[in-house]
């Protein structure tokens, strides 16, 4: 399905200019690139006429809007747009000029501010979030393959591909952003997934309980389901491959779908703490807890308070951005009971390095790990002149580099710790500077950065 437009800030305490491009219009399949977004048209057999205006902003200053686009379809089979922010290849690996992918859980908060108004002639029609991640290697379920196909439905017609779509099994429940969600998981069974064609591959859905939950705008807690999603068995503990919001348009092979779409708002925040869920999710199967919803974020800090929907005022600087390459992939299947899916025949540029170590290693150890670094860290005095005037730290990432190389970015001057699995505190720096590269001694391997008073971060050194 077509993902809409996405874009990564992370908090920091000022606001900065926003930039706005030119609109681009697009008439034919094909994905595109548009002020850090990674944004789609789909189109069956590109029947009908289509077409997609992207219109957005870089997601930053006192009026962002996002990855924002408007959309007409006439006479379609099965129609998709979507702007969002791919995280890793078809094959789960790592894009060319951006950091190696990570799980789900791993990135910590992702939540997408939007708001938008539709209208479709089908009843097979859905607004919300969308996208692909894969199973680690020791988690595909057998006979399957590696991907999965994602739904977070904010409003959808009369037909619900939750509850009717293949093998249609209640996985659990829970309230997210004030919501009743009941969670599903259905088969598709010889259609084409972003990582090969004719598979069988599993879908995931949240879906509302009530109809009358239904909305076209509002804040979507995207990490809250993939955590609550962990604990009644639904794993994504392998690479996101993506995020965004989508709208979309199926009416069979008949080709008599009409419609149209204005997105206004879609903002997607990665990174920081996810927060725990207003409610625990409550299990309707067997399936086993998975213990990935305790993993800890390995790419950013921020307060909790980030979590909320990104303000003008919370953004990072633009520059911050990873940028997107022009050679996304794009691949969807038809979630509902039908034999028309589709996917794209082109793939990400990039390399498909390992992410195992990341994907892999021992959540329940690294958590533990984790809470030794916590207590390490707090109990010690920080006497270094760097903090003679502290200024607290509202920011802070590390990205490992080549040759044992960290690169971090920190809000204000502070002292980095580095530990290791068990604890024990291998390297500690001052770093002055908003940027600093800095290198370890220490042997390959998983560790945390811990700054006080912010959460650690684990990484890979190299």
């Amino acid at each position: 399905m077509r993902k809409f437009a996405v874009i990564l800030c992370l908090a920091v305490i000022f606001a900065v200019p926003t930039v706005v491009l030119a609109q681009q219009t697009q008439t034919k399949n094909g994905t595109w690139t548009y002020n850090g977004y990674d944004c789609e048209l789909w189109s069956q057999d590109n029947a009908g006429t289509t077409t997609m205006v992207l219109n957005g902003d870089n997601g930053t200053g006192a009026n962002a809007k996002g990855g924002t686009f408007t959309a007409q379809w006439s006479k379609t089979i099965n129609i998709l747009f979507r702007c969002g922010r791919k995280f890793s290849t078809t094959s789960g690996g790592t894009i060319s000029g951006r950091e190696p992918p990570k799980p789900a859980l791993d990135y910590g908060n992702i939540s997408i501010d939007f708001a938008a108004t539709w209208s479709s002639t089908d009843n097979v029609k859905m607004l919300g979030v969308y996208g692909w991640a894969f199973y680690a290697q020791g988690s595909i379920p057998n006979n399957y393959d590696k991907a999965i196909e994602y739904y977070i439905i904010q409003d959808r017609g009369s037909y619900n591909s939750a509850t009717q779509g293949t093998n249609s099994t209640k996985k659990g429940s829970a309230t997210i952003d004030g919501i009743a969600y009941d969670f599903y998981v259905c088969d598709r069974l010889g259609q084409n997934s972003i990582s090969g064609n004719s598979v069988n591959f599993k879908q995931y859905f949240s879906v509302p309980q009530n109809t009358s939950s239904h909305r076209t705008s509002g804040t979507i807690s995207v990490s809250k389901h993939f955590a609550e999603w962990a604990k009644v068995g639904m794993k994504m503990d392998g690479p996101l491959y993506e995020v965004a919001l989508k709208v979309e348009s199926y009416t069979g092979n008949n080709g008599n779908a009409n419609g149209n779409a204005t997105i206004t708002k879609n903002i997607l925040t990665v990174g920081g703490s996810t927060p725990s869920s207003s409610s625990a999710a409550v299990s309707s199967s067997s399936s086993k807890p998975s213990s990935s919803s305790a993993a800890v974020s390995s790419s950013s800090s921020k307060p909790s308070s980030s979590s909320a929907a990104v303000s003008s005022s919370s953004s990072k600087p633009s520059s911050s951005s990873v940028a997107v390459s022009s050679s996304s992939s794009r691949a969807s299947s038809s979630s509902v009971a039908s034999s028309s899916s589709r996917a794209s025949s082109s793939s990400v540029a990039g390399s498909s390095s390992s992410n195992a170590a990341t994907s892999s290693s021992s959540v329940a150890s690294e958590a533990s790990s984790s809470s030794e670094v916590e207590a390490s860290s707090s109990s010690e005095e920080d006497l270094e002149p760097i903090l003679k005037n502290r200024v607290p730290v509202t920011y802070f990432s590390i990205q490992p580099q080549s040759d044992k190389a960290l690169r971090i970015e920190i809000s204000s001057p502070a002292v980095v710790e580095i530990f290791d699995l068990k604890g024990n505190k291998v390297a500690k720096f001052n770093v002055s500077s908003t940027q600093q590269t800095v290198k370890l001694s220490s042997p390959s391997g998983v560790y945390f950065a811990k700054v006080r008073g912010m959460k650690s971060i684990r990484f890979v050194l190299k």
